[in-house]
């Protein structure tokens, strides 16, 4: 089995769809839907590699990549958000990551986890922020195992509370 960690990729798309149905089918969040969205998987793939150096207003600048296991399956994904804003220190936090639902408990959550952290240390931070709902036993214990120290529980006004995890440096 071969792993590879990569930008966002018009190579991955038939890939990618079929993890997106995956999503769907477990009422996950998504960001490009095959079925609804108003874009093109290419101009999808655009908008996240712009996502760098022109995000969107309000947005932070992030960079994200992409799990490919077997030289094609799209695994999962991270974005790693270069400093936090007000709303980033609240809920979302440096790193945000996701694993392809058909690729879970696999340790590919750990790895991306992992991965972030040390994309993070190269922006110069020191003290990362990672989230996750108070209900995702899989995420705390990927933060938890990445060195994640559990500062508080605070509510996102979506009926469970997010906590927040803090890797110091």
């Amino acid at each position: 089995m071969s792993l590879k960690i990569v930008p966002p990729s018009l190579d991955y798309e038939a890939s990618y769809s079929a993890a997106s149905y995956e999503h769907i089918e477990l009422n996950d969040d998504i960001m490009w839907n095959p079925e609804i969205s108003s874009t093109s998987f290419a101009d999808y793939v655009a908008f996240l590699l712009r996502y760098e150096t022109n995000p969107p207003a309000g947005h932070v600048p992030g960079t994200f990549y992409w799990l490919i296991v077997d030289d094609d399956t799209y695994a999962g994904e991270m974005n790693i958000r270069h400093y936090l804003n007000d709303s980033l220190k609240r809920l979302g936090g440096h790193i945000g990551y996701k694993v392809r639902p058909s690729q879970r408990r696999k340790g590919y959550g750990k790895m991306l986890c992992a991965h972030g952290i040390q994309a993070v240390r190269k922006l110069g931070v020191t003290d990362i922020l990672i989230t996750c709902n108070d209900d995702n036993i899989g995420s705390q214990k990927i933060i938890e195992a990445n060195g994640g120290i559990l500062k508080d529980k605070v509510d996102n006004n979506r009926g469970v509370l997010t906590r927040r995890y803090w890797i110091y440096g």
